[in-house]
């Protein structure tokens, strides 16, 4: 009986039995981990962006502010719309370190490197293969997914990771010791008050989907579902008594249903359907090895159809020939990417939940590839060269993007060279230590790499550099030490990198008798104006009240660039300022 099986037969590339017990010497190991994980660590001392980062960072503060940890509080008012897990960690952090940059993202790194070893124990108790597992590693760590989750903190890189711990946990458990399935379930729970319902109906639709697609009872009956499903529940059970206590039964439903599960179905989030987006996302955020991914999945499809044939699939499910398979990452990500087409909200964050599902597939089909090269001494074996040639293009777009920033985006600083030079250096190296099939994923991951620890040294910078919150935090803390408040004219107050930075709350003025208010009771006040807004401060605020320009600085909305502000000819165009005034009644 002819079995195919997605998820687990990765490719009809040959194997090279003198390819070796392992691919990597332990020094060709550590400088791809050095690789890796660099542009990761690069954004420690990076500024936070708004809307979401910095808005998670002043949440956190005023949770520590407030002495109460219990209730989750934005800008002075009830926060509702995220679990309280995530704020917890960084609360944690801001207590130990302060109200620093790298400590709003230790927690994130931090569990991202959980995460990659997670990874690494899930693809080798899955595969059997401890380079398939390095190699799960490199693709998930250099992903632009895994990137954009880490370089701007979103509550998803944390429930990616624990979503990783749900898979390694169950395979341990079926595979080793029934009492992983306990640590399933409790990751399962710490992600329920990460982001909510998701992080158990992921998991209901790759192992769950897998169990009954393969009607495997006694596994089910393995699984210990009693305490299990109890010890998943216990941490999200627990979270609605303060939601209670605050928002009554609205607290619940929302954390339950509208926050999470709601967000793709209801039509209080209807978008236009667009059921290609999740596709072209995540082939943007799997970007390092969509393209030999392509071809390995329309391989598989194709000798599918040639072996089988589709029409014979629904016969062959009800006669059970695929009980002793293994489904379960195949579904995470293919059923999920097909199930989440339908929702009615979209936002690309989405797909980060199934990258390390395409990790661990890609994986198995790199590992093979590798070994062809090598079993041909030859950088494109003619068996292979169809995806070993989209392995050196995609090498060639993300270094060709590298060499751009000088000419098109900025103009670079030393640091910029020096990274350069530094990844030349490891190329060149690992041409005169490594196989052949070495210097090829060398030079993939290198040139990745490269180009977004120049994002992080580089490009980064000059997006923060046009939200000017940290600088002008600064400022108020030292001269406006004692307000409470900081007053915004024509500033939405959804910017809470002004809140976070300045560490007080923030508040747009619509009405003049507010802030005159406050003027009579401290004498003077600052106020930031956008630009644009200059011209109607006469009319908003009348006569009586003096203002004295203290500086202005250059602005942008930097978490939604368009393509002229990376033109550095064109930047201008798309730019304002926010001024800073100092304000006192003219007759004081």
């Amino acid at each position: 009986m002819t079995q195919t099986n997605i998820s687990n037969q990765d490719s009809n590339l040959p194997e090279n039995s003198n390819f070796g017990k392992s691919l990597f010497t332990k020094s060709i190991l550590y400088i791809l981990l050095f690789v890796s994980l660099l542009p990761l660590f690069l954004t420690f001392p990076l500024d936070l962006i708004d809307i979401d980062s910095s808005q998670y960072a002043e949440i956190s503060r005023e949770l520590v502010e407030s002495g109460n940890p219990f209730f989750i509080y934005d800008n002075g008012r009830k926060y509702l719309d995220k679990p309280i897990l995530t704020f917890w960690k960084i609360a944690a952090s801001f207590a130990i370190f302060g109200y620093e940059n790298f400590a709003f993202r230790i927690p994130a790194i931090l569990l991202t490197l959980l995460s990659f070893i997670g990874i690494f124990k899930l693809t080798e108790i899955y595969s059997g293969n401890r380079d398939r597992a390095w190699l799960a590693v490199f693709l998930y760590a250099l992903s632009p997914g895994l990137y954009s989750m880490v370089v701007d903190p979103k509550i998803d890189v944390y429930l990616t990771a624990y979503l990783i711990l749900v898979h390694c946990f169950y395979y341990f458990g079926f595979k080793k010791n029934r009492n992983y399935y306990y640590l399933m379930y409790l990751a399962m729970g710490l992600g329920f008050v990460t982001k909510g319902p998701i992080a158990m109906v992921i998991p209901a639709i790759s192992i769950g989907a897998d169990i009954l697609f393969r009607r495997d009872w006694k596994r089910l009956l393995e699984m210990k579902l009693f305490p299990g499903v109890f010890l998943s529940l216990l941490p999200p059970l627990l979270w609605c008594i303060p939601l209670f206590l605050e928002f009554q039964t609205y607290g619940p439903y929302f954390f339950l249903w509208i926050q999470s599960f709601g967000r793709f179905y209801l039509k209080r989030y209807n978008q236009s359907l667009n059921p290609m987006y999740f596709y072209s996302s995540f082939s943007w955020a799997f970007g390092i090895f969509i393209l030999p991914f392509f071809y390995y999945i329309f391989g598989k499809i194709r000798n599918y159809n040639k072996e089988a044939r589709i029409t014979k699939l629904p016969k062959r499910i009800l006669s059970n020939e695929y009980k002793d398979g293994d489904f379960v990452i195949g579904f995470w990500l293919f059923l999920f990417l097909f199930l989440i087409s339908f929702s009615r909200f979209q936002l690309p964050q989405y797909i980060y939940w199934c990258l390390p599902a395409g990790a661990v597939l890609g994986s198995g089909y790199l590992y093979k590839l590798l070994n062809s090269i090598a079993s041909n001494g030859s950088l494109a074996p003619k068996e292979s060269r169809i995806p070993a040639v989209f392995l050196y293009i995609t090498s060639f777009i993300f270094l060709l993007a590298s060499l751009v920033i000088p000419i098109l985006i900025m103009d670079v600083e030393l640091n910029y060279y020096f990274l350069t030079l530094l990844f030349i250096g490891i190329i060149i190296w690992m041409y005169l230590k490594a196989s052949k099939a070495v210097l090829s994923l060398s030079i993939l991951l290198v040139s990745v790499s490269l180009f977004f620890s120049q994002v992080s040294a580089v490009v980064y910078p000059l997006l923060t550099s046009y939200q000017p919150a940290k600088v002008i935090g600064e400022y108020l803390q030292k001269n406006e030490p004692e307000a409470n408040r900081l007053y915004l004219f024509g500033i939405p107050a959804s910017k809470r990198s002004y809140a976070f930075y300045s560490q007080r709350y923030t508040k747009t003025l619509f009405d003049s008798e507010i802030f005159e208010s406050e003027l009579r009771k401290d004498g003077t006040r600052y106020l930031l104006v956008q630009d644009s807004w200059v011209p109607k401060m006469q009319e908003f605020f009348g006569d009586k009240i003096e203002f004295t320009k203290i500086k202005s600085y250059p602005a942008y909305k930097v978490a939604t660039p368009e393509a002229k502000f990376f033109l550095k000819n064109k930047r201008n165009t798309v730019t304002n300022e926010v001024i800073l005034y100092l304000a006192k009644f003219k007759d004081s």
